[in-house]
């Protein structure tokens, strides 16, 4: 496998293909670059990534590395990790120093996580456009 420094890159196999669309399963540990930290495909279970070619190279069976940008896979903790635990976090500390119930307080909290996350899933087509992801056989 040749490594590029400026991506992020994991070994996977193709499970399926239609129309433009590649389904890809990623096993094992995780890539040398991220160690884990990055993108957690340590663990044994195994992950599927579905990624969008023009190109019909790919057909079931291929051993195939797939690479990612660093930035993109930042981005991705980003907005699913970080931004949402900080809405959840100054939802709580704000309305439990406006005096709301705990219980109120609580629900609050993750009903905060609602909208955030319906507005990601509207976004989704253009989120997954920005993200830098290619997959070439191995």
């Amino acid at each position: 496998m040749t490594h590029d420094t400026n991506y992020l890159e994991h070994l996977g196999l193709v499970t399926d293909t239609q129309q433009g669309r590649v389904k890809i399963s990623l096993v094992g540990s995780g890539c040398s670059a991220c160690h884990n930290s990055l993108c957690m495909l340590g663990d044994s279970k195994a992950k599927e990534v579905e990624v969008f070619t023009k190109e019909s190279l790919f057909q079931s069976g291929d051993e195939v590395v797939v690479k990612i940008n660093p930035a993109s896979g930042y981005r991705a903790v980003l907005l699913l990790y970080v931004i949402p635990f900080f809405a959840m976090f100054l939802t709580l500390v704000f309305m439990m120093f406006s005096g709301y119930p705990e219980g109120l307080t609580g629900i609050a909290s993750l009903l905060v996580l609602v909208p955030y996350f319906g507005t990601l899933y509207l976004l989704r087509k253009k989120l997954g456009s920005q993200c830098k992801i290619e997959v070439v056989k191995r």
